[in-house]
């Protein structure tokens, strides 16, 4: 592997029989400033070079190397947010990163123990690349599969960010992600971990089992190392509980930075900078009556139990 020095960015992985290869990217972590990390790869023109990890030597990362803290998502939460408002401390965010889809897409290239030795390894390459501590925020469908990064980076810990499942419901049938349409193989590979058996019977059915879906994958990991960030407690709660919860250091300056990041719209393109404007009304007045069905039998319970299980003291609270 290349040396840190270099600054190599992990842009791509895939898992053959004899071990894990990467395409590196020559680019450094003072470019990571796009709302998601692949808007950065094509953005800056970078040399590129293939790295192997030899099947034998795959999970052999030191504990070190590990994530200073981990954001999971239910989509359309603020999850972005967090991660913009985070980079105004000295830490490397990877946002949303193509390496970690790859090999957590399925099905798995690998048993599950060699998976999560890979995962560890990844996180190896994004240390080496930071040279310095990191976070990884994570897609949103990857949160069905947090036990896997939760078991490779066992030291690190975890939020999950939520919105109430309406207003995240209501966003994603209006702008459906590439993993949610059903027209494309990927999205039917997920969702077939969501619902094994059959197709939803209506897009509204497909969102609503999702989000519930999340909610019990994360109910699921263990409490001691993981906060949940309710959409209405941002961005405070960025700054008082999410960078302390991962060991980050914050003064005064640093916070007022982010207050005034957060001004602004948390996925804008670089160099186009918009003001923030909240539409959770908006979202809760479009919500049609079978979406508002489907989300009381497939995500609210899920939610529900979820907010119980966390409450009341390692929830962030709004």
């Amino acid at each position: 592997m290349h040396g840190a020095h270099e600054s190599w960015l992990p842009a791509r992985a895939a898992l053959q029989p004899d071990g894990l290869y990467l395409a590196l990217r020559r680019i450094p972590a003072s470019e990571l400033c796009d709302a998601f990390m692949q808007e950065t790869i094509a953005r800056v023109p970078a040399q590129e070079s293939i790295a192997r990890i030899g099947r034998d030597d795959v999970g052999r990362a030191e504990p070190e190397t590990a994530p200073a803290g981990i954001v999971f998502h239910v989509a359309r939460c603020g999850s972005t947010v967090i991660s913009q408002l985070l980079r105004e401390l000295d830490v490397a965010v990877y946002a949303e990163p193509q390496p970690f889809n790859e090999l957590l897409l399925p099905p798995h290239a690998w048993p599950r123990e060699d998976l999560v030795a890979a995962l560890r390894s990844l996180g190896a390459a994004f240390a080496r690349h930071a040279a310095g501590p990191w976070v990884l925020k994570c897609s949103s469908w990857n949160t069905l599969f947090c036990e896997l990064l939760v078991e490779a980076f066992p030291r690190a810990p975890w939020v999950l960010a939520l919105r109430d499942p309406v207003e995240v419901c209501v966003s994603l049938l209006a702008q459906p992600p590439g993993w949610l349409r059903a027209s494309e193989e990927p999205a039917r590979r997920l969702y077939r971990v969501v619902q094994p058996q059959g197709e939803p019977a209506s897009a509204e059915d497909r969102v609503a089992r999702v989000f519930g879906a999340f909610c019990e994958a994360a109910a699921r990991l263990g409490h001691d190392r993981g906060r949940l960030v309710p959409y209405q407690s941002l961005p405070s709660s960025v700054w008082d509980a999410v960078a302390p919860h991962f060991g980050l250091a914050i003064g005064a300056r640093e916070q007022a930075r982010m207050a005034e990041v957060a001004r602004r719209y948390s996925k804008a393109p670089v160099g186009k900078e918009s003001a923030y404007a909240d539409d959770s009304a908006r979202k809760r007045a479009a919500a049609s009556a079978p979406l508002r069905l489907a989300i009381e039998a497939f995500a609210r319970p899920a939610w529900s139990q979820l907010l119980a299980l966390h409450a009341p003291m390692a929830a962030i609270q709004s």
